[in-house]
């Protein structure tokens, strides 16, 4: 079952489509794109006071292969960031990428199948600029047997970061958000909302188990309420990490993990129409 949209239901009363306007989704201070620049404020608060994403001006197509792009992205000595538009040349150059997979209609990006990032790891919101800039952005699981199929790859592979976010944010005190540990997750790359972490019918794969003593189900935010450490606001999938299987946990954004990058049609769109002359499959 695809979880429901956060389009659909309005929420924080505004309206953000994904393709017919395309800008949105790269302008985070657009009309319309009020609902993403919540999501960016919450990465905010994730990193730290000093985060402060004004966003990148202007699209490129340089094809610079940089595992932190220099203009978009966290700098650890400021404290800045941007968001990163795709780049016209590593949107056509992603089908060539060693790491790269197909499932359905979507590519697929594998980090550790790449022999020169097979090491690699990102932060959230770093990880989630380097899948930008290939017209990507991190995986999000709308179908069992998608995930079954992305799971098929993590042998030895310890967690993957997920485009998964916590509404943990200005704007998400509606009641249908609440208890947050529940109602209050969402994909962060296409704005859908996740089906309710204590659900039994509808699809998730949220672990009955975690690091407290005793388990608590996840998501359990240990990491702030045990820990005195930040909020678990990101949505991970570990691998056996507490003798549970492949399992989904909230884990606090700084962390650093292999990513899987999924193709999005808005920014695969927005790329066509930007770099005309450049062809993007």
């Amino acid at each position: 079952m695809r979880p429901f949209s956060l389009i659909t239901s309005l929420v924080l009363g505004v309206c953000l489509t994904q393709v017919g306007n395309i800008e949105g989704q790269f302008n985070p201070f657009s009309g319309l794109g009020k609902i993403f620049q919540q999501t960016i404020s919450g990465a905010t608060r994730a990193f730290g006071p000093r985060f402060n994403d004004d966003g990148t001006q202007t699209p490129l197509a340089t094809g610079r292969d940089q595992i932190l792009p220099s203009d978009c992205g966290t700098n650890v000595d400021t404290g800045r960031g941007k968001l990163c538009f795709p780049d016209g040349k590593l949107c056509a150059e992603r089908v060539n990428k060693q790491g790269i997979q197909s499932f359905g209609n979507h590519r697929y990006w594998f980090s550790w199948q790449d022999p020169a990032l097979a090491n690699q790891k990102w932060d959230w919101f770093n990880a989630r600029n380097y899948c930008r800039k290939r017209c990507m952005d991190l995986v999000s699981f709308e179908t069992k047997a998608e995930y079954d199929w992305v799971k098929s790859f993590m042998n030895g592979v310890k967690y993957i970061w997920t485009s998964g976010r916590l509404c943990n944010f200005d704007g998400c005190d509606r009641k249908d958000f609440t208890p947050k540990n529940i109602n209050g997750w969402f994909w962060s790359a296409n704005q859908a909302r996740l089906s309710p972490s204590n659900s039994r019918n509808q699809f998730h794969d949220w672990s009955q188990t975690g690091g407290f003593r005793p388990p608590r189900p996840q998501p359990d935010n240990r990491e702030q309420v045990d820990q005195n450490g930040g909020e678990e606001a990101c949505l991970a999938v570990l691998n056996n990490f507490y003798g549970d299987g492949i399992k989904w946990h909230d884990v606090a954004c700084h962390h650093e993990k292999p990513i899987v990058c999924e193709d999005v049609e808005g920014h695969l769109a927005f790329a066509r129409r930007t770099f005309p002359n450049i062809q993007i499959p």
